[in-house]
């Protein structure tokens, strides 16, 4: 393997996936952070849901699961398949000030238990009756293909084992209930965290305070924060997270950098969006 400093990484990522998100955040955040030592690159790739590039062959070899984002690089001895692992990664090996020591054991707890939640189950409050009785996938038309081939087909089968267990059933109302539950309960701690810290003093500080800075909590808590409140989710919220999530939204240059000040969620209004998305 490479050393660090000449880490060179491929971030597949997809501009309004929440996901890719978090991602995208701590990447652009990291660097500003103290002790930061970047990658010798990290290059954006990017995957267009709408035409199903994420179920391509070639993709799905990089991430079997289907789904943005996923990193590659010349120091990773194997693609990272999620932004949990992506950020983490990011901040032990480049940006250590986003996973300081006295906070880490908190971070990494928060992140994780954040991350069994299925996002797709905060992400639309109204799904259609079908969906809740099972969400599709195109995977299962694709299937119905005669003509690709014995490789991808396997490919195509795991990914939909995968979609069945998570997405597939994501809007059944149990499931969506333990969602939100389990959600107010990461927020309601953050917010413990933030008057533990004196960050609730200032409605745009970050959670453990500006001597500590930006961590990778933070980084994956704005885009979640704001997603819930465009779907109408708000109750969700604590209020102090809401605001918080506002003045960062506004005054932040690499909040600004994620999203080129659109919201967290794609309206067809906004156009194509491909040319001014796919760099860092």
């Amino acid at each position: 393997m490479s050393e660090l400093g000449n880490a060179e990484y491929t971030l597949y990522s997809s501009p309004f996936s929440l996901y890719s998100m978090m991602a995208r955040h701590t990447a652009l955040l990291g660097p500003t952070t103290h002790g930061a030592k970047p990658p010798k690159s990290i290059t954006l790739h990017f995957i267009n849901h709408r035409d199903d590039e994420n179920l391509s062959e070639a993709y799905l070899k990089v991430n079997p699961k289907g789904q943005v984002p996923a990193m590659t690089g010349n120091v990773l001895a194997h693609p990272l398949t999620d932004s949990h692992s992506i950020s983490l990664h990011l901040a032990e090996n480049h940006y250590p000030a986003m996973l300081p020591p006295q906070h880490a054991a908190v971070i990494r707890d928060l992140l994780a238990r954040f991350h069994a939640i299925p996002g797709l189950a905060l992400s639309n409050k109204n799904p259609t009756p079908q969906m809740i009785q099972y969400n599709p996938s195109p995977v299962d038309d694709i299937l119905k293909r005669t003509d690709i081939s014995p490789e991808y087909r396997k490919l195509l089968e795991a990914k939909l084992e995968f979609h069945n267990k998570i997405n597939g059933v994501a809007f059944k109302p149990a499931n969506v209930a333990k969602a939100r539950a389990e959600l107010q309960a990461i927020l309601a701690e953050v917010v413990e965290q933030r008057r533990q810290s004196g960050a609730s003093e200032s409605e745009g500080e970050w959670t453990f305070g500006s001597k500590v800075g930006p961590t990778v909590l933070d980084s994956h808590l704005i885009p979640v924060v704001l997603r819930c409140v465009e779907v109408d989710n708000s109750e969700l919220v604590p209020q102090e997270l809401q605001r918080w999530a506002d003045v960062v939204k506004a005054t932040s240059p690499v909040w600004q950098k994620v999203l080129q000040g659109r919201p967290t969620r794609y309206d067809p209004s906004m156009g194509p969006l491909v040319a001014d998305m796919q760099s860092l």
